[in-house]
């Protein structure tokens, strides 16, 4: 793998700062958006948590929703709420990798960034709606000089996120231990 992304001087992370209280939006599929997560958008987080297909994947609802609450003031994470049009339906994160401890021990090319994210309204549920947002993160990622690859890691037995990171344009590089579990590891790299 390359190192030939030089990280910026000390500072927090640049990609986090321009993608951090903006809502990402775009023409290419305008029906859908990200809003900058805000502390008053934790209850449905909350109440998304507790839904059994989130739980399934995301583990314990509290833990969770702590987490999520935390990266409203992390640098290094860029929390949004995923609507379609005005209605929100889901969670996503952007997180810068190199920075952060476990992904620190692999061989990553520098400015490595990676998403998760969850649709917590049922009835978007099987159409698609997990690759569009997927897809427009991506191009506002991708759009951006200093990104060098977008990684993932479903669970392996979660088929459905899998398929639509597929679908995405996200490549399978092989099974990994995570500090949650293991995990199948995906990537998407700027072409050099």
């Amino acid at each position: 793998m390359s190192d030939d992304h030089p990280l910026p001087a000390a500072g927090p992370d640049p990609v986090a700062l321009k993608l951090a209280g903006e809502r990402l939006a775009d023409a290419v599929d305008p029906s859908i958006g990200l809003n900058a997560l805000r502390i008053e958008d934790l209850p449905i987080i909350a109440r998304w948590l507790e839904r059994p297909h989130v739980m399934r994947w995301w583990g314990d609802p509290e833990e969770e929703l702590a987490q999520i609450a935390a990266h409203l003031v992390e640098s290094n994470i860029a929390p949004f709420l995923a609507c379609e049009g005005s209605r929100p339906i889901g969670y996503m994160h952007v997180y810068h990798a190199n920075p952060d401890s476990y992904w620190a021990a692999h061989q990553l090319p520098r400015q490595t960034f990676g998403i998760d994210l969850f649709l917590g309204e049922t009835d978007v549920i099987g159409r698609g709606m997990g690759t569009r947002l997927i897809k427009l993160v991506l191009r506002r990622l991708l759009a951006l000089p200093e990104t060098a690859r977008v990684q993932v890691d479903p669970a392996p037995a979660n088929a459905a996120a899998i398929r639509a990171y597929e679908k995405a344009g996200f490549q399978r590089r092989g099974p990994i231990d995570t500090p949650d579990g293991a995990a199948l590891y995906m990537t998407i790299d700027r072409e050099s």
